[in-house]
């Protein structure tokens, strides 16, 4: 009796069968999916949605000196087709940057920013956001663009760390698969999350 496929190993057998996958660094050029990334990964579902990021969200990520700008993130593509992103750093000098990041869209935001811990610090490489678009899940992207992120922390001597949601299952589990281990809680966005770290 087979079993579904549901293992990287099919999903890459999708994408040799539908098309050719490509890792990349993002450019000044894909700001606005990077606010999409960015966005999904906080829960505001854009892209099942169809809806685009507001212009602040995108100016945010068109900058080099942010959390969340292009030259922090990596894309994925299928044929040249946008399908999935990472945004991930180096936490050193974290609060700084948070705080200036925050602060640009400080009046926009819904939780009070300076309750929030700090997602990371110095010795860290953080896997801050991971979205993948709907009809491309379940396809091991999101796995490949975690591994790379990985792959970039071991590089720099830096331990992979990240933040997951404690009521998204299948996302903790990928996380657990992948080595990572819960290590405390990060108060964020106005919610507990999971702190889960990859020893290196």
């Amino acid at each position: 009796m087979s079993e579904p496929c549901t293992s990287l190993l099919c999903g890459a057998l999708f994408l040799m069968i539908m098309g050719t996958i490509e890792i990349r660094k993002a450019t000044v050029e894909d700001a606005e999916f990077v606010a999409m990334v960015m966005m999904e990964a906080v829960g505001h579902e854009m892209m099942e949605l169809g809806h685009r990021p507001e212009a602040h969200l995108v100016d945010v990520c068109q900058r080099t000196d942010t959390l969340y700008t292009w030259k922090n993130a990596i894309i994925a593509c299928v044929d040249g087709e946008k399908v999935g992103g990472l945004i991930a750093y180096d936490g050193k000098g974290y609060h700084d940057v948070k705080m200036r990041t925050f602060g640009m869209v400080r009046d926009k935001l819904p939780f009070d920013i300076d309750a929030m811990d700090d997602e990371t610090r110095e010795g860290e490489y953080y896997l801050d956001s991971l979205a993948v678009i709907p009809k491309w899940r379940r396809k091991g992207i999101g796995e490949m663009l975690l591994g790379r992120g990985m792959k970039t922390a071991r590089e720099a001597g830096l331990l992979p760390v990240l933040a997951c949601d404690p009521t998204n299952e299948s996302a903790f589990k990928l996380y657990q698969k992948l080595g990572f281990e819960a290590d405390g809680e990060l108060f964020i966005f106005g919610e507990t999350y999971l702190r889960m770290v990859a020893p290196l």
